[in-house]
């Protein structure tokens, strides 16, 4: 049975921490709430009987030992700042990211594979990046301390609730991170319009980071110049694809097996 949390009335918003968030869609709260990687406060979702997935989230809710409170679609929206939400809202903490040196311990294994991301800002993008990952079995993305975008509710929406599950990672100096996963056992290969090494020709031996640029700027020259391979995806037509696009493109080539 849903039920509001204790002493608040309808009427009142739900307090919160400053740095709290409204993760929102079924697939992300889905995810988030047997994770458990976030800080949980409490659910709301859409007033009215509660079937199928919207059932199955409340009742993770509710082993979660949260209070669930309904709310009309207007107010859910309010909340989260979206007309996305599918009837569910999850008031919770930010999700954590680790500093990007924990990424190279212990030891990498021989089918390691983290995706770097340098500047990307779009949290869109960082969302589909992230579920290209989750599919293509890459083990952890590592996001630059600035200007990048942060694993927020709406990049979380992006990825279908994958972000809510894959390591994060923050390099200071993703260039500096780079030469470090060097010395760790990684082949650095950064994606480039103009590299020398066509994508369906290269194959790894090794553990590898694969390093996509940020929209329009690409990867920065220093970042390059930790790379052992710039990679180029051959292009039919004269249409470049995004960061997202060339993330799915890549993981799915280094995903088949000779």
């Amino acid at each position: 049975m849903s039920k509001r949390p204790r002493n608040s009335p309808r009427s009142a918003p739900p307090r919160h921490a400053p740095r709290d968030e409204y993760l929102y869609g079924i697939n992300p709260v889905a995810a988030a709430l047997p994770a458990a990687r976030r800080r949980l406060h409490a659910l709301y979702r859409r007033s009215g009987p509660a079937e199928g997935r919207l059932a199955e989230v409340v009742r993770l809710a509710e082993r979660a030992g949260l209070p669930v409170e309904e709310r009309a679609p207007r107010d859910l929206e309010a909340l989260c700042g979206s007309s996305a939400h599918q009837g569910v809202v999850l008031h919770c903490g930010p999700l954590p990211v680790t500093d990007a040196g924990a990424a190279l311990t212990p030891a990498p294994p021989p089918d390691g594979l983290l995706v770097a991301l340098d500047q990307v800002e779009d949290p869109h993008n960082l969302g589909a990046v992230a579920r290209a990952c989750a599919v293509f079995g890459a083990q952890g993305i590592v996001l630059t301390r600035h200007e990048s975008a942060p694993p927020s509710p709406s990049a979380s929406k992006a990825s279908a609730g994958y972000l809510e599950t894959l390591p994060l990672y923050e390099a200071a100096n993703l260039a500096r991170w780079l030469a470090q996963a060097r010395d760790a056992g990684y082949w650095n290969a950064a994606t480039a319009a103009d590299g020398d090494t066509p994508l369906p020709t290269f194959r790894r031996d090794r553990p590898l980071v694969v390093v996509l640029g940020s929209e329009g700027r690409g990867v920065r020259r220093l970042v390059r110049e930790r790379c052992d391979f710039l990679v180029t995806i051959p292009m039919v037509g004269g249409e470049s694809l995004n960061v997202s696009q060339a993330a799915a493109v890549v993981l799915y080539q280094l995903s088949l097996r000779d």
